[in-house]
C-alpha cells in the first residue's frame, strides 16, 4: 500500500510544487492539502496519514503548535517540517519536540524525495547548519558543487563529518540515521566523486573548499 501524506502549507504554489515532485515516487500519495493549522488538526480527527509535511508559518494555528498536538495525540504520525527558516535554535527546538525531520524549502527536488522516503522508513533528518562568516559565499559554491556532482545536502553533511574523522556509527548517531544508511551514502559519495578511500575523499573535499 502507498504511504499517505498530508501537505500543510498556506502557499498554493508551494503545495503544487511539492505535489508535482512527489508524484515521481510510486510508493507515496498526497491524500489531502490544507492551508492552515486549524484545518490540519481538524482533518487529523478523521484521517490518519503516515506523514505530515508541515510548514511552520501558517495562519490559524502555527506549525509548532500543530507539531506539539500531533505528537501528543497522534504519535504514530511522522512529521517532516518544511520551512524557510534555518536558525540552529529552531532546528533544535523542533528536534526536541520529536519531529521526524527538518528540511529547508530551497532544498533540491532530489533531496526532498530522498528525505521523504528516509523519514517514512523511520530515519530522522535534521539539516546541519554551518553558520560562518563566509556562509553566503560557501553556500553559493556548495549549490554549484552539488549540481555538478549530483550530491544531496545530506551527502555534503556526511562528507564534512567523514572529514572530521567520525566513524559511520558516530555519523549515524549525529544525523539520526541507521549505520546501514550512512554506509550506503558513503558508497554513493565515493562513486559520484570517483574516490577510493577516506584519504582521497578528504583531499578532494579540501581541494574543493568543502571543509
Amino acid at each position: 500500500m502507498k504511504k499517505r501524506i498530508i501537505l500543510a502549507d498556506d502557499h498554493q504554489l508551494l503545495r503544487e510544487g511539492v505535489r508535482t515532485i512527489l508524484k515521481d515516487i510510486d510508493s507515496v500519495e498526497i491524500i489531502a492539502e490544507v492551508a492552515n493549522g486549524k484545518d490540519l488538526l481538524t482533518l487529523l480527527n478523521s484521517i490518519r496519514p503516515d506523514l505530515v509535511l508541515l510548514d511552520l508559518n501558517m495562519p490559524g494555528q502555527d506549525g509548532l503548535n500543530c507539531l506539539s498536538t500531533i505528537k501528543q495525540l497522534y504519535s504514530s504520525v511522522k512529521v517532516l517540517v518544511l520551512t524557510n527558516y534555518n536558525q540552529p535554535e529552531l532546528i533544535e527546538q523542533v528536534r526536541k519536540m520529536n519531529a521526524d525531520g527538518f528540511l529547508i524549502k530551497d532544498s533540491s527536488s532530489t533531496e526532498l524525495k530522498q528525505v521523504v522516503l528516509d523519514v517514512l522508513n523511520g530515519e530522522k533528518y535534521f539539516q546541519i547548519n554551518k553558520a560562518t562568516s563566509e556562509q553566503p559565499r560557501s553556500e553559493h559554491f556548495i549549490d554549484d558543487f552539488t549540481r555538478k556532482y549530483q550530491l544531496t545536502k545530506r551527502e555534503i553533511d556526511i562528507i564534512r563529518l567523514i572529514c572530521n574523522e567520525l566513524s559511520s556509527k558516530e555519523i549515524a548517531s549525529e544525523l539520526f540515521l541507521s549505520e546501514f544508511t550512512v554506509n550506503t551514502h558513503r558508497k554513493n559519495i565515493f562513486r559520484k566523486l570517483n574516490v577510493k578511500n577516506v584519504a582521497g575523499l578528504m583531499n578532494f573535499a579540501k581541494e574543493n573548499n568543502i571543509v
